[in-house]
């Protein structure tokens, strides 16, 4: 994966996941502008149309009127979701947003206490949802990624990268010794401690 432009990584640091939320945003600002348009545009035909205008003056000041408020939803998607974008690093999950005002958020991944997604309905239909990031001493949601493809998947990648930079990962396996090996060990343990208790 290539680095994204706003993004410096130390000369070790790996990107393991980037993203940004889905396309479909941009089809759910296009509805709401839509509707917008309507009613802008039935309401401007009311008050024009009350005021005795040709037709032609009239579809003059209600086009423009309409266009604009379905223009503004629509762009305001649009923009919202070209300029999101999520990294996982290594170490980190990185945060960026905005158009003239760009707001770049680094959370540590060895701060980070719990993960979790949603969907509503038309999310399990879907496969869209919002990921919740917390971390350690904050109050809520430290970070949400929002209107994200697959966010089990997202989520279980975050909180998998956050539990081995922890250490959190270490199996079973990884202990040496036996079950019966550790018993000995607890037994000898108990023992010298009722040997101490009797002194």
């Amino acid at each position: 994966m290539s680095d994204p432009a706003w993004l410096s990584l130390d000369g070790d640091e790996e990107i393991h996941w980037q993203g940004q939320p889905r396309q479909r945003v941009v089809l759910q600002g296009v509805a709401l502008g839509l509707i917008a348009a309507l009613v802008v545009g039935a309401l401007g035909w009311l008050v024009v149309g009350a005021a005795a205008l040709s037709t032609a003056v009239s579809l003059a000041v209600v086009v423009p009127i309409a266009l604009a408020a379905f223009a503004v939803p629509t762009a305001a998607a649009w923009l919202w979701r070209r300029t999101t974008r999520y990294v996982l690093t290594e170490t980190a999950l990185y945060h960026r947003t905005g158009v003239l005002s760009v707001t770049v958020t680094e959370l540590s991944l060895r701060k980070i206490q719990n993960t979790s997604y949603a969907q509503g309905v038309l999310g399990n239909v879907f496969g869209h949802g919002t990921v919740t990031v917390d971390t350690a001493g904050s109050e809520g949601a430290e970070l949400r990624l929002v209107a994200m493809n697959d966010p089990a998947a997202i989520q279980r990648r975050i909180a998998e990268r956050a539990k081995r930079v922890r250490g959190d990962d270490a199996d079973a396996a990884d202990v040496p010794g036996t079950l019966e090996q550790w018993r000995a060990v607890l037994a000898e343990i108990r023992g010298v401690r009722a040997a101490l208790d009797r002194e």
